[in-house]
């Protein structure tokens, strides 16, 4: 069965957590220092209030090598 909805990536936030922590990238800060984003944004990311944008993506790929989209991200669903 087609599931009706538009397509949305969201951060998988357990897993992104677990890999920043190990990373020693605890805190929205870090995190936001090492991506080149805002602080601010980085946390609205993590809450679910914004969707991580094609450039926050790429700077999470580029910056973590090891880190592959499936890992931190997952392509969901939203009412239409």
């Amino acid at each position: 069965m087609h599931s009706t909805g538009k397509p949305v990536i969201r951060l998988r936030r357990n897993e992104w957590d677990r890999r920043m922590n190990a990373k020693n990238l605890a805190t929205p800060n870090a995190r936001a220092e090492r991506l080149g984003f805002s602080r601010t944004t980085v946390a609205r990311i993590e809450k679910g209030e914004t969707k991580p944008g094609y450039e926050f993506i790429a700077a999470v790929l580029d910056a973590f090598p090891d880190v592959r989209f499936e890992d931190v991200f997952e392509v969901g669903k939203v009412a239409s």
